[in-house]
């Protein structure tokens, strides 16, 4: 019940803060993974998002996304990391946890916040990683 408490709260934060526009919550397509080629941060790659963070000692260390809302092609995101519960094993073994998550060809902005530290990304199509690469190469 906590969790979910926190969750609706979290939802209710990001709706007000937002109160004179029309926001949707919204449900990208989005996969987690223990074994993330990214480097750590925030970053967008041929339209994928990318969360990570960087290496973690054991399996019990994740990402979770815990808030999105979408406004006229603007993305927010709020995510949180997950730690090992101290009643249970993991294996021990260096993981690098991150979420990806794919955005609509039409996205204008992206700003990601981690719930934690408070610490906030924003980031537009100009910052893809695919297109400094090829700016870089000349094309």
């Amino acid at each position: 019940m906590r969790r979910l408490t926190f969750i609706m709260a979290t939802v209710l934060t990001l709706s007000g803060l937002t109160a004179c526009t029309t926001v949707q919550s919204t449900r990208l397509p989005m996969s987690s993974m223990n074994h993330c080629a990214a480097p750590e941060g925030v970053s967008v790659k041929y339209g994928t998002l990318t969360i990570a963070l960087g290496e973690r000692p054991s399996l019990g260390y994740g990402i979770e996304i815990i808030g999105q809302q979408e406004d006229d092609g603007a993305y927010d995101f709020i995510y949180r990391e997950t730690r090992p519960q101290p009643d249970r094993m993991y294996g021990q073994v260096i993981t690098q946890p991150c979420v990806q998550v794919v955005l609509p060809s039409d996205w204008k902005r992206v700003k990601v916040t981690d719930q934690q530290s408070g610490q906030t990304t924003v980031l537009t199509p100009a910052d893809d990683l695919s297109l400094v690469a090829e700016k870089r190469a000349g094309h």
